[in-house]
């Protein structure tokens, strides 16, 4: 036998094509085995298709069956055209005629109602917020140049006391009076101004702000001598002299072949390992002062004077009032 089968396609589309298998059986495994699922199966003649679905015998209408059913929607049709207007015996035209005329002359509008014009009402105005009153200075208070005002709890009679405010530094006396002490600034730049922490003792600086510059920048730097302007304290004057050594040394060392960055961080460690020696010995000299063994302490201030210096370190240094108890003793 010969069955004609739709499917779809790999690419989705519909296809038809003819089979031969001797039962609807066979003809399923020989779809399955090409991977085809069938959307329609009919028999095929090679003239016509015979539709196997199509209801046959005693359930299939009739050719009567269907004439029958024509007339009955004709009568319904006719009928239903009586009920609305056959049985008047008019024509439609005739029903059309009838339906009452509309009115030729078009109502006359009611009279609106005048409208008023419409004021714009008057927003509030706010009340003008009075000036504030000129800054009268109390003791204690002091008024930034933006207007701020700031107040500190006055020292004791005869004391002063430093306060640091957005970056300056003032001098308060016992009766709260202010004085701006903060130190000039005897460079400019940025990198002067870390290469003068790098100078001076005792004062921190940041190895990152000074490396990873471009050398020739640098040295250019290096060779601007500051020339004083006559007016320098002797703390100013003390802080230039520094700035030049340091500054001739690491010309000298780059003239020897190192680098600018080699000569911070060597600098760094340098101060790190000064710092760190010095805590160490002051830590020893001070527990010895806490027991009581003072002879003990001023012997190992000694000893800790000399081991700085044999390592090339900075000075060994006491707190003031340590070092006057041991100035003191025979």
């Amino acid at each position: 036998m010969r069955w004609r089968v739709t499917y779809r396609g790999k690419d989705g589309r519909q296809a038809d094509d003819v089979f031969e298998a001797g039962s609807r059986a066979e003809l399923f495994k020989v779809l399955s085995a090409k991977g085809i699922s069938a959307v329609r199966i009919e028999e095929y003649d090679g003239k016509k298709r015979v539709v196997r679905n199509r209801p046959t015998g005693k359930n299939s209408p009739s050719k009567t069956m269907v004439v029958a059913l024509a007339a009955i929607a004709i009568i319904a049709g006719g009928a239903l055209w009586l009920v609305l207007g056959g049985n008047s015996g008019k024509s439609t035209q005739d029903v059309k005629t009838e339906r009452p005329a509309k009115a030729t002359s078009a109502a006359q509008p009611s009279p609106k109602p005048a409208v008023k014009p419409t004021v714009p009402e008057q927003q509030p105005t706010a009340p003008e917020k009075p000036e504030p009153p000129p800054y009268e200075k109390k003791p204690g208070q002091m008024q930034l140049p933006n207007g701020k005002i700031l107040t500190f709890p006055a020292p004791k009679e005869g004391e002063t006391r430093k306060v640091y405010a957005y970056g300056h530094m003032y001098e308060c006396d016992s009766e709260g009076n202010f004085r701006d002490i903060t130190p000039r600034k005897l460079f400019h730049t940025a990198f002067e101004g870390n290469f003068l922490a790098l100078a001076v003792e005792g004062q921190r600086f940041i190895p990152a702000f000074l490396t990873g510059l471009d050398p020739k920048e640098v040295r250019a730097m290096l060779e601007k001598n500051y020339q004083p302007i006559g007016d320098e304290t002797e703390e100013e004057m003390a802080q230039l002299k520094a700035y030049d050594d340091m500054r001739c040394a690491a010309l000298q060392y780059m003239e020897e072949g190192g680098s600018f960055d080699d000569f911070v961080m060597d600098f760094a460690n340098y101060e790190k390992k000064s710092r760190e020696t010095n805590a160490m010995c002051l830590r020893e000299v001070m527990t010895l002062c806490k027991e009581g063994k003072i002879e003990e302490a001023k012997e190992m201030a000694g000893a800790a004077k000399k081991l700085m210096e044999q390592k090339g370190l900075r000075p060994f240094k006491l707190p003031p009032h340590v070092q006057a108890a041991f100035d003191e003793l025979p």
